[in-house]
């Protein structure tokens, strides 16, 4: 029997996973609500130097903080993947600006849209089928109520295609959700299965971002638009990354709350500062980010889900395509697997679990820098200010959670070593209940059960559940 997988929505981690299953023979359909030409984001993202290079994407060469190769662009609008200008050293600021702190940024900025068609030709030639304009709407399931499987199991998907205005029930071994946080499939599932539950607006951030056209000017030299992070800004952050001497990107990302600025009015009040950026728009965008912990399970039979509609962005700066791209590589060699045992149940897809939890320190650490972030996002600016300049907030510990990476500091040490008093400070206290309830996460999420057994598992998931509320 040929096995059938189905990916829903093209976007990074699901057309690597459609590649690496069509190179093995699998039979891959994808359906896309869009069409070849606005494929993926209209901006360029931070994508990590690890992931590109794992998938296979030629990566280009640094010499003098720019980029050389075949990939990269030699203007705003001309064909490639990445831009010129490079950030091997990123600044991180207070809100305030009091302190600065300078990190290695182990990514590159990367045209997604251009990133999107490079990987979706990648599929196509690997021999996959790519259907536009399709909307998946839900999925086709049978419950069999018995737990020790889930207690249920997918078997196809209802697509709906919007040119000719009609449903359709595609049959497959495996659905694969890579559309997005919307996750209108993993959400139509029963909530007995465990993996229902909508993500919250905590889980988001509200970003804006445009790039401009700038004035001449040497990237060599002194400029007036440093490469930086503003971190803890409103919430969230704020940001200017130079492309090239032709362009800047500026945006910034709030907390999801009502009672916050608009984004598009603090990069506004930013541009205004700079006569050097000009009024006219190359592109951009807005859109919710994805900031939240990832998913506690990514699977039940039949079904996988992937990239955004499985929260697994970095949580602490809501960067997500390099996470999408490695998942779709890992994921991928345990369906080829499955595919060749003919089997698609809960108990053989739970080691795209495994890849994520336990052979990858990647879900431990997002667990753990969800909870730092929802603690910053609650400080005061003078509060984080004080921070960045006691170093109790120092450019290792800034440098890991920028990357993706958990580390706790020493805070006791630190503040011990200012001198008396500093440890009753408010602020220190609501640091080190943060740290220590990240700690425990991240030594949580690192048992996390090696194969689906429903009592293990469903007890592991009680534990996070309750740890995750502790967080605030």
């Amino acid at each position: 029997m040929r096995y059938k997988a189905v990916v829903l929505g093209a976007g990074p981690g699901g057309l690597v996973l459609a590649r690496e299953l069509a190179r093995r023979g699998i039979d891959v359909s994808i359906y896309e609500k869009g069409n070849f030409e606005n494929l993926g984001h209209d901006w360029s993202d931070a994508v990590e130097l690890e992931a590109l290079n794992a998938c296979g994407i030629e990566l280009p060469v640094l010499q003098k903080n720019r980029w050389y190769g075949p990939l990269v662009k030699d203007s705003p609008v001309s064909e490639g993947i990445y831009e010129k200008h490079a950030i091997p050293r990123l600044s991180i600021y207070s809100p305030g600006l009091w302190s600065m702190k300078e990190i290695r940024f182990k990514m590159i900025i990367t045209d997604r849209r251009r990133l999107g068609k490079k990987l979706l030709e990648e599929a196509l030639e690997a021999g996959a089928d790519i259907y536009y304009r399709h909307e998946g709407k839900g999925l086709l399931y049978r419950e069999d109520g018995q737990k020790n499987d889930g207690g249920i199991e997918v078997f196809g998907v209802v697509v709906h295609d919007l040119e000719k205005n009609c449903q359709k029930e595609i049959k497959a071994d495996l659905v694969v959700e890579s559309s997005g946080f919307n996750s209108v499939l993993r959400t139509g599932l029963p909530s007995y299965c465990g993996l229902s539950e909508p993500l919250k607006d905590s889980d988001f951030a509200l970003v804006h971002r445009e790039v401009r056209k700038l004035e001449p000017f040497n990237t060599e030299g002194d400029c007036l638009f440093p490469d930086h992070y503003r971190y803890g800004f409103y919430n969230g952050y704020q940001w200017a990354h130079i492309h090239n001497e032709q362009s800047i990107d500026v945006g910034a990302g709030v907390r999801y709350d009502p009672g916050n600025p608009d984004p598009r009015d603090l990069i506004e009040e930013f541009i205004a500062k700079y006569p050097g950026i000009k009024n006219e728009k190359i592109r951009g965008g807005r859109s919710l980010c994805v900031v939240g912990s990832p998913l506690p399970s990514f699977v039940c039979s039949g079904f996988l889900v992937i990239g955004d509609a499985a929260s697994t962005s970095v949580p602490t700066t809501g960067c997500g395509t390099g996470s999408a791209m490695l998942n779709g590589l890992r994921f991928g060699e345990v369906i080829a697997m499955a595919a060749m045992e003919g089997r698609n149940d809960l108990q053989r897809l739970w080691a795209i679990n495994k890849k994520f939890y336990l052979e990858s320190d990647r879900g431990p650490s997002y667990a753990a820098l969800a909870t730092l972030r929802g603690m910053l996002q609650n400080l005061e600016h003078s509060e984080l200010d004080f921070l960045f300049t006691k170093d109790l907030l120092d450019a290792a510990t800034l440098e890991d959670m920028i990357n993706g990476k958990f580390r706790a500091p020493n805070l006791k040490g630190k503040a011990k070593a200012l001198g008396s008093g500093f440890t009753d400070m408010p602020v220190l206290i609501k640091l080190n209940r943060a740290l220590n309830t990240a700690v425990r996460i991240y030594d949580h999420y690192q048992n996390y059960p090696e194969k689906w057994d429903s009592k293990t598992c469903y007890k592991w998931k009680n534990e996070a559940d309750k740890l995750l509320a502790a967080r605030g």
